[in-house]
């Protein structure tokens, strides 16, 4: 099949190595052409404008069901990177099943066959940085993230199962 729309997708790949402040992944929305931060809305989120589009004017989908903050016109906050497969930003050319909007739809890991997983730990804390030279005291930056993920079979060929905690 073939489609008009422009789009970018962001995979796995790009999601888990790039450097993420927080290791929040809207970050990342701007990574696709047409897509620049607006403004945040401090704990409610961040604006988006996709395609030239308003900033509370882009749709969000998590595995296909709508995924936005209805008071703020914002997303509601994505998945942590370990548990998201990919997501796809759509600037323009869209289909019928995106309405009248810009859209940014992401996609969790699932369960396969095979049991798989993994543990992290992200560290920043001043003790790794250089003290800024016009400081005239120490900072007290100590932040740790630490998670995990885990998927598998239930029913082999049948029911799967994955999750995640950060």
């Amino acid at each position: 099949t073939r489609s008009a729309g422009v789009s970018q997708l962001i995979e796995n790949a790009r999601i888990l190595e790039l450097p993420l402040n927080g290791r929040d992944v809207t970050e990342l929305i701007t990574l696709a052409g047409g897509a620049v931060q607006m403004g945040s809305r401090g704990i409610l989120g961040t604006w988006i404008s996709v395609g030239g589009g308003l900033g509370y004017g882009t749709e969000y989908k998590l595995d296909g069901a709508s995924h936005l903050d209805f008071t703020s016109g914002t997303g509601m906050p994505m998945p942590f990177p370990d548990a998201l497969q990919e997501f796809k930003v759509e600037t323009s050319g869209l289909t019928a099943d995106h309405g009248n909007a810009s859209s940014v739809g992401a996609v969790t890991k699932a369960g396969t066959n095979v049991f798989h997983g993994d543990l992290f730990d992200f560290v920043r804390n001043d003790l790794f940085n250089a003290r800024n030279y016009f400081a005239t005291v120490n900072s007290t930056l100590k932040r740790n993230q630490f998670g995990g993920t885990v998927g598998g079979p239930i029913a082999k060929n049948k029911v799967f199962f994955f999750g995640g905690f950060q």
